[in-house]
């Protein structure tokens, strides 16, 4: 050993720094792939609506939406996938182990034959996978079950490791996913390994240049970028358009747009950076969509946009992001467009700070504001929507949207078919329905306020086949119904919490279908409403939870005690429906819900029990205060027409008992 290698080779080491480097590198990215999806399938299926079914496969094991999936195949007569690759599954976390072992060993082993098997091992691992996922893609097209109901259409179904394409009616989407593409860098630094050591063995005394080809290596995840030239558009720079920018820019370059008006449609169609100056206008003309990012990542900035086409079927927009992914579209103006904002089919898109005006149209002609579909792990924060249809989400997991704030809409959230959703500190008022969220599981809202949704069928919050929906710390004030239930949740081993809300000043606080149960209600606030809850139809009071740890709800017509002052009603809070039962009973009564016979019929009941009226619920554990920071001030105030027009009757009544006493008096 030549004594420039004596200086990097001590012990037991037989390898450069930059060697050790590299293996230790490998192995921890081996590591962390195994708690990662390896490949990733989407199908989009009739049968489910807009709902994309999706299924991730990686050594550990398949998730996803494999029950719906294998439901689906089992029509054209394909195996269970959970059949499939059990060997390679059982063996998968042995083996990447032991492949994590070898990427350690290379910087002991002396150069030879072992050394060259233990990298071997490492860069085998991609390619393994790739034609393990192919065998057993080709084994469940090629096995079909002949006797299954859809064999007619055997020879249509294909399959393919990526890209996209048809399964009979189905679209497919096929990707590889971060954990694959871990590993691969894994290969190339086992690769790098071997190369900067043969590198050294040959060439004695050749230090500097295997230590720079090790580093080389090392850096491949880390190239510096490429310095970014900035381009000027305006009336004296160097374009007059932005197009004409676009056309000679380069991935990665910034477009300074400056102040004035451009009437024309933009398409970047490589990552770029589009940036406005204070006063830089792009006005579309009233045609198509004004600014469409193909490419990404890019930035649309500081601009004001307007002028979008006004067709429908073209999902004509402001800015559209189609097919790409990691875009932002920051501190824009966007007026008079029929779509606002629309990411379709763009994940990890950024929409933050912008202000979207929509067209003067009637609401079933309006565009949405805003609309992720297909956009998963997307982030929309401090927008202002207004004269648009809806703010809308679908097919988009993994989604957070906080600080926005929704005027004069359709639906102020209109949420669908997406999983793992974060709503925080968000306004939607004024709206046709303040939010909406069908279909979907894990959504988590946190202090929203839904305000002010008016008319025959508003609510300030619905949700219809909704699954472990947490809402907590949200106001639902001055709505038609507050917050409104159906099939909600629709799987059994789910359940729905309502916890720390403020349910005010509304004509129906809440209300429950008959498909709603496992629904727990504590800690809200339930006050100086018309009418606290209701129960539509034959709804069973027991299937919902009213309190919690010994702990319900504040109702502001309890007229219980706490005698040992701990802050809960000594006696339950009951609710009952007398008019419900009679509307049950002939369905015509009901035209007179939400009027004052009603009012004046559970009023009745209430003060002559003659008749036991139907349980609407029951709270073991009232709160005879508000929990702290919940509006206190809410507590003791009614409704004062309500007030108003019990006084006059009380004076009526009183006034008319009188006059009937001075008339016996003088007839006797």
């Amino acid at each position: 050993m030549s004594p420039a290698e004596a200086g990097t080779r001590t012990g037991w080491l037989c390898a450069s720094r930059g060697g050790v480097v590299l293996s230790l590198y490998s192995a921890i990215l081996l590591g962390a792939a195994v708690l990662l999806p390896w490949w990733r399938m989407e199908s989009r299926a009739p049968q489910y609506g807009m709902r994309v079914l999706w299924v991730n496969v990686s050594p550990t094991g398949i998730d996803g939406d494999v029950k719906e999936i294998d439901g689906l195949g089992h029509y054209v007569g394909m195996q269970p996938m959970v059949s499939m690759a059990k060997l390679e599954r059982a063996g998968a976390p042995f083996a990447v182990g032991f492949v994590v072992l070898c990427a350690l060993a290379l910087p002991f082993l002396q150069p030879g034959w072992r050394r060259g098997l233990a990298a071997g091992l490492v860069i085998a691992v991609p390619f393994g996978f790739v034609a393990d996922l192919w065998f057993w893609q080709q084994y469940a097209v090629k096995h079909l079950d002949p006797t299954a109901s859809l064999n007619m259409i055997a020879d249509r179904v294909q399959t393919r490791l990526v890209g996209k394409y048809s399964v009979a009616q189905f679209k497919v989407h096929a990707t590889f996913q971060a954990g694959f593409w871990l590993v691969v860098v894994a290969a190339a630094n086992a690769l790098g390994f071997l190369f900067c050591e043969r590198s050294r063995e040959c060439r004695a005394g050749a230090k500097q240049r295997a230590s720079s080809g090790a580093l080389g290596a090392a850096a491949l995840l880390m190239i510096p970028p490429i310095p970014i030239e900035s381009l000027h558009v305006g009336p004296e720079s160097q374009y007059a358009t932005v197009g004409a920018a676009v056309a000679v820019a380069a991935a990665g370059d910034e477009i300074v747009v400056h102040a004035g008006t451009y009437r024309e449609l933009v398409v970047l169609d490589r990552p770029l950076v589009l940036r406005g100056e204070e006063g830089a206008v792009i006005d579309g003309s009233g045609e198509g969509t004004v600014v469409l990012v193909r490419a990404g990542p890019s930035t649309v900035a500081g601009l004001t946009i307007r002028g979008s086409g006004a067709s429908l079927l073209g999902e004509d927009s402001g800015v559209k992001l189609l097919d790409t992914s990691d875009c932002t579209v920051e501190d824009n103006r966007i007026e008079d467009t029929l779509f606002g904002i629309l990411a379709r089919s763009s994940p990890r898109s950024r929409l933050i700070g912008n202000h979207v005006t929509g067209k003067e149209l009637p609401i079933p002609r309006q565009g949405d504001g805003i609309r992720l579909q297909n956009a998963a792990d997307s982030v929309v924060e401090d927008n202002v929507v207004e004269r648009s249809r809806d703010l809308a989400i679908w097919q988009s997991h993994g989604c957070v949207t906080r600080r926005n704030v929704v005027r004069g809409g359709r639906y102020g959230l209109h949420y669908m078919y997406s999983d793992d959703n974060l709503f925080e500190d968000n306004l939607f008022e004024g709206n046709q329905t303040g939010g909406a969220i069908m279909y979907s599981r894990r959504v988590t809202l946190r202090r929203n306020r839904f305000k002010g949704s008016r008319g025959p069928s508003a609510y300030g919050l619905l949700i219809k086949v909704g699954d472990d929906v947490l809402a907590e710390c949200n106001w639902f004030v001055d709505n038609s119904s507050g917050i409104f239930l159906e099939d909600t949740p629709s799987s059994l081993r789910c359940a729905c919490t309502f916890r720390k809300n403020v349910i005010a000043g509304n004509d129906t606080g809440i209300t429950v279908q008959p498909s709603v149960s496992r629904v727990l209600f504590t800690e809200n606030v339930i006050v100086s409403n018309r009418r606290p809850v209701q129960a539509l139809g034959r709804t069973r009071s027991e299937l919902n939870v009213w309190s919690a740890a010994g702990r319900g709800n504040y109702w502001d017509d309890y007229v219980g005690f706490d005698a040992d002052g701990d802050g809960v009603g000594d006696t339950p809070y009951r609710l009952e429906a007398f008019f419900e039962d009679l509307t049950d009973r002939w369905p015509a009564v009901g035209l007179l819900r939400m009027g004052p016979a009603s009012e004046a019929l559970e009023t009745a009941a209430r003060a002559f029990p003659i008749v036991q009226p139907r349980p609407v619920l029951t709270d073991e554990h009232p709160l005879v205060r508000p929990p702290s920071g919940l509006a206190p001030e809410l507590a003791t105030r009614r409704q004062p027409g309500l007030v108003a027009a019990g006084l006059l009757v009380a004076l009526s009544s009183l006034f008319i008992l009188l006059r009937s006493r001075s008339a016996f008096g003088g007839a006797s």
